[in-house]
């Protein structure tokens, strides 16, 4: 948290506890990274229809919430080494990469992510089209291309799903790592076949700095998990992922993620 009144060239030092600032300067700031599908979100979109949810994460702790919109992955990291935020919202391979740096995750969404390697029917894959470096899709397939003998296939990264799908249907690449919904569309296209399932795990995550106290993040927990029907749809605008609601979750339900992450070599 950062009072507003802080001097602007001292932005970038740790923050301290909430409850060491003035009620009525305090804030608690929050990053969200969308997704690289939501990435490209207008900021004016973003704040209107994330607002609900920071409102109801920051309202149970008495502050205001301020927040933060980061576009890539390499941006999200790196602001890990600047100014600490107090929390962060990100997909589930980010949210093994913030916990390794003093952050706990406090809640999640209820819907677990799931995905799959579908590639051309009647093909030999020689490349496979995958997401974002680093992002879900990316970690769980290679991690799962490897467990099934297929490590020395060719990698392509692009940015978005559709971007893996376009490759695909160019036949660019021969296979593709696509979450559950996209893979149905293209396989229901006829010259698309599922490969390999992957591995499902937690997804966006809501992680909390241990600078806050227990008592503070299960504060923050509850208000994700008591969020209204009306906050949770506004929210689905911002992250490419289902949102139906959230969870209690604990830094165990990622070990396939951190194992997947370390095969994958990040």
């Amino acid at each position: 948290m950062k009072r507003r009144n802080f001097l602007a060239g001292l932005t970038l030092l740790p923050a301290l506890p909430l409850m060491a600032r003035a009620d009525d300067s305090a804030e608690l700031s929050i990053g969200i990274y969308p997704g690289t599908g939501k990435a490209d979100i207008f900021m004016e979109d973003f704040r209107e229809a994330a607002m609900p949810f920071a409102r109801a994460l920051a309202a149970s702790l008495g502050v205001e919430p301020r927040l933060t919109l980061f576009r890539t992955i390499k941006t999200t990291l790196r602001s890990l080494d600047k100014g600490r935020l107090d929390l962060y919202f990100v997909p589930p391979s980010v949210a093994v990469s913030v916990l390794d740096n003093d952050y706990a995750p406090v809640a999640r969404v209820k819907d677990q992510a799931t995905g799959v390697l579908v590639r051309r029917k009647g093909t030999e894959v020689a490349t496979v089209a995958l997401t974002e470096k680093e992002s879900w899709l990316d970690v769980m397939a290679r991690y799962t291309l490897k467990r099934n003998n297929q490590g020395a296939a060719n990698i392509l990264n692009f940015k978005t799903q559709e971007d893996v799908s376009l490759a695909m249907e160019r036949n660019y690449a021969q296979a593709g790592s696509l979450r559950t919904r996209a893979a149905e569309e293209m396989v229901a296209k006829g010259e698309f076949e599922v490969w390999h399932p992957l591995p499902s795990t937690p997804d966006f995550t809501l992680m909390a700095s241990n600078r806050l106290s227990a008592v503070e993040q299960n504060k923050m927990g509850a208000a994700a998990v008591a969020l209204g029907p009306k906050a949770i749809q506004s929210l689905q605008k911002t992250i490419h992922s289902k949102v139906t609601g959230f969870v209690i979750d604990k830094e165990a339900d990622y070990k396939v993620i951190k194992l997947a992450m370390k095969e994958a070599g990040y």
